[in-house]
């Protein structure tokens, strides 16, 4: 009987732990500190440190499956650009030993083939050459794997997808969507 209570009081105890943890920070960012800390304690939060004054590293698991997950797909919204009306979705995955880039978008012209590229900088401030090709969208999509990039390098700078009108009107931008970090 005590050790079925000592158990009982020590798995309520773990859980309600994690999901204290779970909650901390209030942070719905997929940014997270590298040393694994959650973002409370990345925060400097002065319930989470020790009497020396020292952080304490906190490794809550829930954080970790989060940031693993977030390492895995980045999901960008696409706003339509000078007048366009071609606004979408598209998705960044890792995949193998590159990322696997999808472009959705709404109100492509018909029988249009749009060039789209990964450019650095951000939709305001883009650098106009292209950083890696990416297939034109058709028919509202286009999928690309493009080899030797991560997620993880796409987070540690900035990054956009743009998409252009034609590759006979490059300089008109359609749609446009930020990779933040």
């Amino acid at each position: 009987m005590i050790f079925s209570r000592t158990a009982t009081a020590v798995v309520t105890t773990l859980a309600a732990a994690a999901m204290l943890a779970a909650c901390g920070g209030g942070n719905s960012n997929s940014s997270s500190s590298s040393t694994g800390a959650s973002p409370a304690a990345s925060a400097g939060n002065g319930g989470n440190t020790k009497s020396s004054g020292t952080q304490v590293k906190q490794l809550n698991p829930l954080h970790k499956l989060h940031n693993a997950m977030s390492n895995k797909v980045l999901n960008i919204n696409m706003g339509a650009m000078n007048g366009s009306k071609q606004d979408g979705t598209a998705s960044i995955g890792a995949k193998g030993d590159g990322v696997q880039v999808t472009v959705h978008l709404n109100n492509e012209p018909k029988g249009a083939s749009e060039p789209s590229h990964i450019h650095q900088g951000t939709c305001t401030k883009l650098n106009p050459a292209p950083w890696k090709l990416l297939k034109n969208v058709v028919g509202g999509t286009a999928t690309t794997f493009v080899p030797g990039v991560t997620i993880a390098e796409l987070k540690k700078a900035h990054y956009a997808i743009n998409v252009h009108k034609s590759a006979n009107d490059l300089k008109t931008y359609v749609s446009c969507g930020d990779i933040t970090p």
